[in-house]
């Protein structure tokens, strides 16, 4: 947040505070030519006349460009950290499956997919630990549930092996 408000005061702050140094000091540098030739134009403002709308436009631009590049690569890395976390819990889900601690695996299948309701492997590890528990009807919903995700049938070998086959229908259901 400290980083936007440092781009709202002047364009190229919040990147340099970002650690964009280059950026940064491009930007500001652009800004700080624009805003001194409308200066100039107050001045001169004869000499300047023609060139104050470009020079209006010019730092308008630039302002609106670090901001919204600003913006845009702090919900990448926002992004980025929760495929992080998704990824974890993921890993965490499995090691506690092939350590046998069902019930902490399906805890941690059910963060992930509060996170990311569209994971694909998350319901399908989801489904497998409650097949794992003799819970065959929750699994074949699950099992449902991907085969309703996988748009792209990447997971159509797996779901036939670990179903057996018996999940054939089409309806939602909740981790």
């Amino acid at each position: 947040m400290r980083r936007l408000l440092g781009s709202v005061l002047f364009p190229g702050l919040g990147h340099l505070l970002a650690g964009r140094y280059f950026k940064g000091a491009l930007l500001a540098v652009l800004f700080s030519m624009t805003v001194q030739t409308l200066l100039m134009g107050l001045v001169w403002p004869e000499s300047f006349e023609t060139a104050r709308p470009v020079m209006c436009g010019l730092a308008l631009g630039i302002w609106t460009y670090a901001l919204l590049s600003l913006w845009w690569g702090l919900r990448r890395a926002e992004h980025t950290a929760s495929a992080g976390q998704s990824e974890a819990m993921l890993m965490r889900g499995i090691r506690a499956m092939l350590a046998n601690d069902l019930s902490a695996a399906e805890e941690a299948f059910r963060a992930l997919l509060r996170l990311d309701d569209r994971d694909v492997e998350g319901w399908l590890y989801l489904a497998r630990t409650c097949q794992l528990q003799g819970q065959h009807d929750r699994a074949r919903r699950f099992y449902r549930v991907v085969r309703n995700l996988d748009s792209r049938r990447k997971w159509t070998r797996e779901i036939d092996v670990l179903s057996g086959g018996a999940d054939s229908g089409a309806s939602d259901a909740t981790p």
